[in-house]
């Protein structure tokens, strides 16, 4: 997405031509990684049937200026439905 170390370097990003937006940088490591697999089916999405592996965040990675991205931190775990961190 940002295509920065944690520095902010380089200042335009790295090779922003080959950068995902935020959307899609959610949906590879979710949905799409699940479709890749064929498994769309019981997991990559929350809906009701589907493994529930998430995680919790402490502010919304999707709206916040990038430079903040790093400092988010889990506030809650559930691994197959079951909360392990609250």
């Amino acid at each position: 997405m940002f295509r920065q170390d944690h520095t902010g370097y380089p200042e335009q990003g790295f090779q922003m031509q080959d950068a995902l937006t935020r959307e899609q940088a959610l949906r590879s490591i979710t949905i799409w990684a699940a479709k890749a697999a064929f498994e769309e089916n019981e997991k990559g999405s929350l809906e009701p049937g589907k493994m529930a592996d998430f995680v919790m965040l402490d502010r919304d990675i999707m709206e916040i200026p990038g430079h903040e991205v790093l400092k988010t931190n889990v506030t809650g775990l559930w691994i197959g439905g079951k909360q392990m961190l609250d």
